[in-house]
């Protein structure tokens, strides 16, 4: 039990982190001893770990909480090991908060021995891997794993040889310790604002008065579709070995048009205007199977639910798919396995259990209108996607008071539906409305003056992440709507018909005219990346750079440079290069800054921010998203 909770802990920081650079305090060497023990040579390999300050790993012998630091050595015919690993540096035991015991770490510094009989003349080389846990105060980080190999030439001369920084870390950990991570993450992934409010209405649609076995077999199917779609990811970026896939999918008009038509349909589906069956011999055969095509809607549920919730478990996503692209090929299938088995399993279970639903009735009236009501939902949604194309072409036709007055209006809609004032051709009579409807109604009421009041001037900070950006935003401050003064910049930056600055602040768009201008202005350069498909991009330039501090910090002490890493803008011929990093041309502007962030930074998510110099080098911490405007400051004023 107590792994599991330090697990816990670890996934906790791994979410954070994933919105900003992959972070790791240990650095370890490997150094190289010999010796002669009973006229044999005997080798002993020294494992040096420097922890920064505030962070420790775990001893070898930790009887019960975190992981402890352990080595495993790849068999050899060339030497063979003397006795087991010693730690050479005493263990600091004291009472750890974390997992409420006294445990042994080491701080600062740790030394560990191997030694082993060389059983050959020849030159040859011990590889294995280190496996430890590193926590500070407050958290843990997630298990890490880091690959050694040293250089060993027997009965040549007696020293020390130093190797610096010969691991390759993976940083998912071992094959179990990253299942067991995608496992718990799926189930967090369920309690996310995206997906825990839906639980009720999703599981609704696949419970029904049919029999029995058939509502297991719908849940089933339900269940097995959403593994099959998170793995069916994985193995895309697999077979791609694309670390920015994630980007480049959601990044994309083609895609976010698919996504607004389908909900489009979904919609008209649920409001009664159609119904979508299959024709000819092949539907008569799934009718004879699965009743009217309830196996496949059970498919396109489970579809819907992925799509929806995608905002919220896509830094998972991405964080798997960076695997991918430095050769972890097995990884990301796996552990897209079990993150959708564990997100799928608790609307499956609720199926088979539905008491556990409040006894929730099996048909009538209220079927259908959960049917209605998650239909102006989707209707919402669509708009939503249609947005991201208006703004990833540049349209510029769904304006933020557009998508205000449209998503007040269906909201008001839904509060009317609710209380009987809207019928559809499938709705009963409704002769009288029950406290819940009533409760429904007030909250879509509520929701409807809430967005209301977007028009009027207000931030609307809940909701930001969903808005699309004004041109330029504009921000109420002690009852005024103030716009930041334009900052002077060296050129018209390239790309600024396609992208923009909220604020009224002004930056580029391309690296090398950024650090051009920090040269000639002697400046800072602010870069962070972002996407068009970017939700926590837009909630904070929404809700943090509106603070006075920060808007004055930003228009003032930087140059902005703001770079996309979804956009499909092509790439002139000369500019397309191949990647160090996998290899693959890129011929794309999103590409290219997805490129450029992970091979400097090692992360692909958004928003990432770094304070560069003059020459481009990067000036203290990078941070990712935050809801702390004073966290914020304190990193501009780094």
């Amino acid at each position: 039990m107590e792994r599991i909770v330090g697990l816990i802990f670890s996934v906790l920081f791994m979410t954070a982190s994933l919105n900003g650079q992959i972070f790791d305090p240990v650095r370890w060497e490997t150094a190289l001893e010999k010796t002669a023990v009973a006229g044999q040579e005997e080798i002993a390999v020294l494992f040096t770990a420097y922890m920064d300050e505030g962070w420790a790993i775990y001893s070898l012998h930790v009887p019960k909480g975190p992981i402890p630091t352990s080595f495993t050595f790849q068999r050899g015919a060339e030497y063979a090991t003397a006795d087991a690993i010693e730690e050479v540096t005493t263990p600091k035991i004291a009472y750890d908060t974390s997992f409420g015991a006294d445990i042994g770490k080491h701080v600062g510094k740790a030394v560990f021995r191997q030694r082993f009989k060389p059983l050959t003349d020849q030159p040859f080389t011990i590889k294995g891997v280190v496996e430890y846990m590193c926590c500070n105060d407050n958290s843990c980080l997630p298990p890490t794993q880091a690959d050694f190999s040293v250089q060993v030439t027997p009965a040549r001369e007696t020293g020390v040889h130093t190797e610096t920084n010969p691991a390759v870390a993976d940083r998912n950990g071992s094959l179990w310790t990253f299942i067991l991570l995608a496992l718990t993450t799926g189930f967090l992934g369920v309690l996310t604002p995206c997906v825990y409010p839906v639980i009720p209405l999703t599981v609704s649609f696949f419970l029904s008065n049919e029999k029995r076995s058939k509502s297991i077999t719908k849940a089933l199917i339900f269940g097995l579709s959403i593994v099959l779609i998170y793995t069916s990811v994985g193995v895309i970026a697999a077979v791609t070995k694309s670390a920015d896939f994630t980007h480049q999918i959601t990044g994309h008009w083609a895609t976010n048009l698919t996504f607004a038509v389908i909900f489009i349909v979904f919609a008209l589906w649920f409001f009664g205007l159609f119904e979508i069956t299959l024709s000819g011999s092949l539907a008569n055969k799934i009718d004879r199977k699965a009743g009217k095509g309830g196996y496949i809607s059970a498919f396109f549920m489970a579809l819907t639910l992925v799509i929806v919730s995608f905002s919220c478990t896509g830094p998972f996503v991405g964080a798997i798919l960076v695997a991918s692209a430095q050769g972890l090929a097995f990884k990301p299938i796996v552990g897209m396995a079990a993150f959708g088995l564990a997100f799928a399993l608790p609307f499956t279970l609720l199926a088979f259990f539905p008491a556990l639903l409040k006894k929730m009735p099996r048909s009538g009236g209220w079927m259908n209108a959960v049917k209605v009501v998650f239909a102006f939902v989707m209707l919402a949604f669509a708009l939503y996607f249609f947005a991201a194309v208006d703004r990833i072409l540049g349209w510029g036709w769904i304006s933020r008071n557009v998508f205000l007055c449209i998503w007040t209006v269906l909201s008001a809609m839904t509060g009317f539906y609710l209380l009987g004032k809207i019928r559809f051709a499938h709705d009963s009579e409704l002769k009288q409305t029950g406290f819940v409807r009533i409760m429904l109604a007030v909250v879509a009421f509520s929701f409807s003056l809430y967005l209301f009041t977007g028009l009027l001037g207000e931030p609307l900070h809940t909701v930001s992440a969903l808005l699309p950006e004004s041109h330029p935003v504009q921000v109420k401050s002690s009852g005024a709507v103030s716009v930041a003064p334009s900052a002077t910049l060296c050129h018209t930056p390239r790309y600024s018909d396609r992208f923009h600055f909220p604020l009224g602040l002004k930056g580029y768009f391309d690296y090398d005219e950024a650090i051009t201008c920090a040269k000639e202005q002697q400046k800072p350069v602010l870069m962070f990346f972002k996407g068009h498909g970017c939700s926590k991009c837009r909630e904070m330039e929404a809700n943090i750079w509106p603070d006075p501090e920060i808007r004055r910090l930003l228009n003032d002490k930087f140059i902005l440079l703001a770079l996309y890493t979804d956009d499909h803008t092509p790439l002139p011929e000369q500019e397309q290069y191949v990647s160090d990093f996998d290899g693959k041309v890129k011929k794309t502007l999103g590409q290219k800054n997805t490129d450029l962030e992970i091979t400097r930074f090692q992360t692909n998510t958004f928003p990432f921010y770094a304070i560069l110099d003059t020459n481009g080098e990067l000036i203290g911490k990078t941070i990712g998203y935050t809801s702390s405007v004073e966290m914020f400051v304190e990193f501009l004023k780094q």
